[in-house]
């Protein structure tokens, strides 16, 4: 079935007799040596060496020069140049010769392909032919690397025959059971039902079972309770979120990284395709089509936006700039994750191990070299920085492909094109690629009804927005010229002056301690959080100028001064608002957040709106005046002249007096100073206007409306002209463009009015230094309007047409210039075909590796130890699998039963195998015999990855949002966001840091989590915030239902740990309650809660038993 030849190459053996006088040099004080005198083991220590050194190139892979180096008698017999070894005399041994010699151009391995030996090498290798060059009799030479065993057809392999029959579940356990009777073993006892219980949930939705759920299962007496709980987990949709975490594992799922805002990594909006691969799993979607979908749904499916999500496995591995990269982790993770194959070893010269020359692996970036990313357009949303579905398609289609010399990229060689193609090691099929006419709206999206729709929404909003908008600034206007610019008559109120000479207790009401007065100046001496208020108790005008001349001498904290006013007074029998209500102005040196602040209170209640705030910083001792302008609700705020708070009260105005204060502040006031204010004096808004910006502003609302209304009639002609191309009726095809090129017109000439409006009122507010400026602009506005109206008022021309609706963005690249993006690349009417072709061999059942790779890495989960050692890598290279069998056994199952995830799952969970318990009581000359547990003689215990345990603390907790699906959480957001941790925000630049402790996956390659031990570990479960306030929460949740401390302990063992806590267990946990009840402040709800924090930082917590 398999057939390959591989390419030789001539050695030169020119330099032989220079090679043999140097050598000669430098060995001459050596003889030879006996083999009596050696000791050395050619199996144990000259085979090795030469396996790892020259089998790559002269072994059953390949025989450069006719030469085999496996064995001892093929080295005899030598190849091209004669024998390899003369026994006896290694300086007349071609083999010893060019492994010693320091000529580069002769010396094996060669220059670039591998480092020389070093000297101990060497002189192992003279020692071995000196002594005679002994090896075994009946030595084999290496296999036929076609003859691996992942690279042979997978046929269902026969059942063995066992004696511990009744231990054996399903297949899976036959052949395990064969591996103990062979090794002496016996397998462990089935683990206790809470035990399996927590291990069902926590492997398959990656959440623990409830208390209900534990009791449920342990009251059911049926035989099949087991499969009834593992078909349940199966069909609940918290398996596709356990399972998609996985699987994004190993596809390599990240979230857009870059510099700043600029997206350099992946894409925006990856949760599409993490979405995708959820949803595919609940449903159970055959992993053969996923993977179809993943590399090709845009030639499958390319007007499906749902099916289009898939090839965010490609547009994650975009690279702005560099296209070389980008390739190499395409064709290295697609073989890696779907071949099991280290395609990037022949990235610069034949792979060493596989049957892989370096062309295969160009070949392979051949079928990818066409593809780029674009982002389509979703329904609801036209801004494709907000949302948007980042996909694949072939953007530069006769792109070509060249292999780079020693796999450098600097070095292409441009002599021929590499074809597209897959390893020729296989010949099962070859790749069948057609090229791929695509539907007219995959290419042109602007077409598609969704996108139409959403333009003609957006437009009616931006109609509707602009429409409010000039509304409330003509209502503000109009409120507002009454407090801006007063028409009223002046008010006869006599201007006070307070300058503190005395003070006349008849005016000012004292409140506080501190205060100390001293002709010509008051001070409050005594700081501290409390207010301290002299409050005026004279007549008060409505609309009054206040201004409070002081300096600042300290304070703890705060440091602040100002006045209330509309404050209610008894003494002065103002009749106005309630006590505690009333609005102020202050002045703030806190160091933390020194500042200006206009600020109401409403019984007792202060507000300090954002929008009434100034950052200002005062400097103790410094004089300040604060000037308060007050008409109506408006107010403006001074200090030292300068304006810097224009701002509403949202209190209505009543009458009352004025107030001024301290509030922890030392401070001296020197001066008080109150008027009415001058009706004729132009108050600023709070968008900082005069009564004539507010003017002009309404202008450019109208402006504003005047285009919005535009716009909404050019984009519903266009959309109208774009239906009547894409219908079968022609006959209005050419009128309704006629009708939409018009308005596009119209709308030009709208915007440019609005402009024009624009520019006079910058000219009419420039200053002398900038009117020449402003002039110009104005000149230019007025120009692009005239030539506006020239352009409506011309005839349409039959090469006219109107501008076409964007429906999808091409991620732009950078690779010529990293200061520029390159070229626009458009959307062809045609895709190559090539991903979709070699789509369909990576799943055609003929292919020996696909099926293999995903049981192995289903396996893997389940177990945290794959059958194959190195899931990313089934080649020869990495150590066979102790129970291949099985592995091809549940790669029929999974390609017989429709490719079946769901099926492989339930075969594994219902083996004997998974249900064994992980201790090693009563089993321990099996660890003896098998410490490393080869041979699944028992369950081995599983650390629970990161977000498994962050899952299951809030969902034990009660808090967990299980809302599924959605744009992931930012980064600043995911310490207070309770979403599952697989919609965290995960990049390469940024990943969460409790996630991170527990071994979060890379996001570069992860086909294996790691499972460290560190101190981080403990202390973030130890004192993390995520702890400390779910442990509370938890302790509640079982005293609603568990009132005594007993029945509270084991409700906490059992839904904690998934264990029932044996006599001392429950003896030390009442103690300890009772113990933490009696500390001082302590109460039961505390010792409960301490006790549920213990439990959660217990091992078993964070261990799958």
């Amino acid at each position: 079935m398999f057939s390959r030849k591989i390419p030789t190459r001539s050695i030169p053996w020119k330099a032989i007799t220079l090679a043999l006088a140097l050598i000669g040099a430098a060995w001459q004080l050596a003889s030879p040596i006996q083999a009596e005198e050696t000791g050395i083991d050619y199996t144990s220590e000259v085979k090795p060496l030469l396996q790892a050194r020259c089998y790559a190139c002269h072994g059953s892979l390949k025989q450069e020069s006719g030469l085999r180096v496996d064995t001892a008698t093929l080295m005899r017999e030598g190849g091209d140049s004669g024998e390899a070894i003369v026994p006896g005399e290694a300086d007349a041994s071609l083999i010893f010769l060019r492994v010693a010699t320091s000529d580069d151009s002769s010396r094996m391995p060669p220059l670039h392909e591998g480092e020389p030996l070093n000297k101990d090498e060497v002189t192992l290798l003279r020692r071995w032919i000196d002594s005679g060059a002994a090896a075994p009799e009946n030595e084999q030479p290496e296999r036929d690397p076609l003859d691996h065993w992942s690279f042979r057809p997978i046929e269902r392999p026969n059942v063995p025959h066992v004696n511990n029959q009744s231990w054996v579940r399903n297949p899976i356990d036959s052949w395990i059971a064969q591996g103990h009777e062979r090794q002496g073993l016996f397998p462990q006892q089935e683990a206790s039902r809470i035990v399996l219980l927590r291990r069902l949930y926590l492997d398959l939705i990656g959440l623990p079972p409830t208390a209900e759920e534990i009791a449920a299962a342990e009251a059911d007496q049926s035989s099949d309770w087991y499969e009834k709980v593992v078909d349940r987990l199966l069909s609940d949709p918290r398996h596709g979120e356990r399972w998609g975490r996985h699987w994004m594992d190993v596809w390599r799922y990240s979230d857009w990284w870059g510099l700043n805002a600029q997206l350099r990594n992946s894409q925006r909006h990856m949760w599409h395709w993490r979405d995708w691969i959820v949803e595919s799993l609940n449903e159970d979607r055959p992993y053969d089509e996923m993977v179809r979908m993943m590399l090709a749904a845009d030639e499958l499916a390319p007007n499906n936006p749902q099916e289009l999500r898939a090839t965010g496995f490609l547009a994650r591995n975009y690279f702005i700039f560099n296209r070389d990269q980008w390739m190499d982790e395409v064709v290295t993770h697609v073989s890696k994750g779907f071949l099991g194959l280290t395609m990037t070893c022949s990235k610069c010269h034949d792979h060493k191990f596989d049957p892989l020359p370096q062309e295969d692996y160009y070949q392979m970036r051949a079928i990818f070299e066409p593809y780029h990313v674009r982002t389509d357009m979703v329904q609801g949303e036209t801004n494709l920085t907000q949302d948007g579905i980042p996909r694949a398609f072939d953007g530069v289609l006769d792109a070509p492909t060249y292999l780079y010399v020693r796999g450098n990229e600097a070095q292409p060689d441009k002599s021929h094109t590499i074809s597209p193609g897959v390893p020729g090691m296989f010949d099962f099929a070859e790749l069948d690629v057609q090229q791929v006419s695509l539907p007219e709206k995959a290419w042109q999206p602007g077409q598609r009804e969704w996108v139409l729709n959403n333009y003609l929404s957006t437009a009616q909003q931006r109609l509707e927005i602009a429409k409010a908008r000039r509304d409330e600034i003509a209502d503000r206007l109009q409120s507002s010229n009454s407090s801006i610019a007063s028409a009223g008559p002046a008010s006869n109120y006599s201007p006070l002056v307070e300058s503190f000479d005395t003070l006349d207790l008849s005016l000012w009401e004292v409140s506080g301690d501190g205060w100390r007065h001293t002709p010509g100046k008051l001070q409050q001496t005594l700081d501290g959080k409390k207010r301290y208020e002299l409050t005026f108790t004279g007549p008060t005008p409505q609309d009054f100028d206040a201004s409070l001349r002081f300096s600042l001498e300290g304070g703890s904290t705060y440091r602040s001064v100002g006045l209330d006013f509309d404050v209610a007074n008894n003494k002065s029998k103002v009749v106005g608002n309630e006590p505690g209500t009333f609005s102020y102005v202050y002045l703030s040196g806190w160091q933390r957040d020194s500042k200006v602040q206009g600020a109401f209170s409403q019984q007792g209640n202060s507000q300090y709106p954002a929008e009434a705030r100034k950052p200002f910083s005062p400097e103790l001792g410094r004089e300040y005046t604060l000037n308060v302008k007050v008409r109506g609700t408006l107010i403006n705020v001074f200090v030292n002249g300068e304006h810097l708070v224009a701002w509403h009260t949202p209190l209505p105005r009543k009458p009352g007096t004025i107030r001024l204060m301290t509030f922890d502040a030392l401070a001296t006031i020197d001066e008080f100073k109150l008027t009415s204010l001058d009706p004729a004096y132009p108050m600023i808004s709070p968008q900082g206007q005069s009564p004539q910006g507010m003017e002009d502003e309404l202008q450019l609302a109208e402006a504003d409306l005047r285009v919005a209304q535009a716009e909404f009639d050019s984009v519903s002609l266009r959309v109208l002209a774009t239906r009547a191309q894409n219908s079968a009726d022609a006959s209005h095809v050419r009128t309704d463009a006629r009708k939409a090129i018009k308005a596009e017109r119209r709308l030009a000439v709208e915007k440019a009015t609005r402009d024009v409006l624009k520019a006079e009122q910058h000219f009419a507010n420039s200053s002398e230094k900038t009117r020449g400026a402003s002039q110009k602009e104005l000149d230019e506005a007025k120009n692009k309007l005239d030539a506006a109206r020239k352009r409506l008022k011309s005839e349409i021309a039959a090469e006219d047409i109107f501008t076409p609706f964007v429906g999808a963005r091409w991620s732009a690249t950078r690779f010529q210039n990293t200061g520029k993006d390159d070229p626009q690349i458009s959307f062809p009417s045609k895709s190559t075909g090539r991903r979709s072709a070699l789509a369909r061999w990576i799943t055609d059942r003929r292919n020996p590796l696909t099926a293999r790779v995903a049981v192995n890495h289903l396996w893997n989960r389940h177990f945290a130890t794959p059958l194959a050692p190195a899931p990313f890598d089934l080649g020869r290279n990495s150590p066979e699998p102790v129970h291949p069998e099985i592995i091809d056994w549940l790669a029929t199952e999974l390609m017989e039963n429709g490719w079946s995830m769901k099926h492989v799952h339930r075969q594994i969970v219902t083996s004997a195998t998974y249900r064994m318990s992980s201790s090693v009581k009563q089993r321990e000359a099996n660890e003896l015999i098998d410490p490393d547990n080869r041979y699944w003689w028992r369950r081995n215990p599983i650390r629970l990855e990161s977000q498994a345990v962050r899952d299951s603390i809030l969902y034990l907790a009660g808090t967990l949002d299980e809302t599924q699906g959605g744009p992931s959480v930012p980064t600043d957001q995911q310490a207070q966001s309770k979403r599952r941790s697989l919609y965290f925000f995960h990049s390469n630049n940024e990943r969460n840091l409790f996630l991170l402790t527990f071994d979060e996956a890379e996001v570069t390659e992860c086909y294996l989590r790691e499972q460290s031990v560190v101190p981080q570990q403990a202390l973030a479960m130890t004192n993390s915030d995520l702890v400390l306030g779910s442990a509370e929460s938890i302790s509640g949740r079982i005293s609603e239902v568990n009132h005594g401390d007993e029945d509270f302990i084991r409700a906490a063992f059992k839904t904690i740990l998934g264990i029932h806590p044996d006599e001392e267990e429950l003896s030390a946990s009442q103690a300890a309650l009772e113990a933490w009840a009696q500390l001082e402040n302590g109460s039961t709800a505390d010792a409960r809660s301490n006790l549920v924090w213990i439990l959660l930082n217990h091992n078993d917590f964070v261990t799958v038993r």
